[in-house]
């Protein structure tokens, strides 16, 4: 088994046998385009449900938030250190080959709790206006100050 099928196998463990079936069929075949659709497939929304769905929100608002949970990143290798501690990372999605540059909600808990939510699927998300950043491509040469 690659290391690709192995992430997958990670990210999706305790979603029940029919989802995960599907959900692997549908991250191998790419046809997850944002980190939002897939937290929408993993938590058995059709796309219908999801313009109706509520948005996640952290203790600083009524923000959207960004899955940025660690289980479902690959080639992440650490670039930098936000001020509060945490490291900032160069990384691809699971269902993508696009780069991105953000942060680890696993990290971002330990030393900002109130910017990261668990999301109904099980993973985490960050509130990246809370900890003062963006996310962005790999393409863009900076990560910079939310607006």
């Amino acid at each position: 088994m690659n290391q690709s099928n192995r992430n997958i196998d990670a990210a999706l463990d305790g979603v029940d046998a029919n989802r995960r079936a599907n959900l692997r069929r549908m991250i191998l075949k790419s046809a997850f385009v944002t980190p939002i659709v897939a937290s929408f497939a993993m938590a058995g929304l059709t796309i219908e449900d999801a313009a109706q769905a509520q948005v996640n929100t952290t203790a600083s608002g009524a923000r959207p938030v960004t899955t940025s949970d660690r289980r479902l990143k690959t080639d992440v290798v650490r670039i930098g250190a936000h001020d509060l501690g945490f490291g900032i990372y160069r990384f691809k999605y699971l269902w993508s080959e696009d780069e991105h540059i953000g942060v680890l909600a696993q990290e971002v808990a330990e030393v900002l709790p109130s910017a990261v939510v668990r999301q109904p699927d099980g993973f985490f998300a960050v509130d990246y206006a809370a900890i003062g950043m963006a996310t962005r491509s790999a393409r863009q040469e900076s990560v910079a100050p939310a607006a």
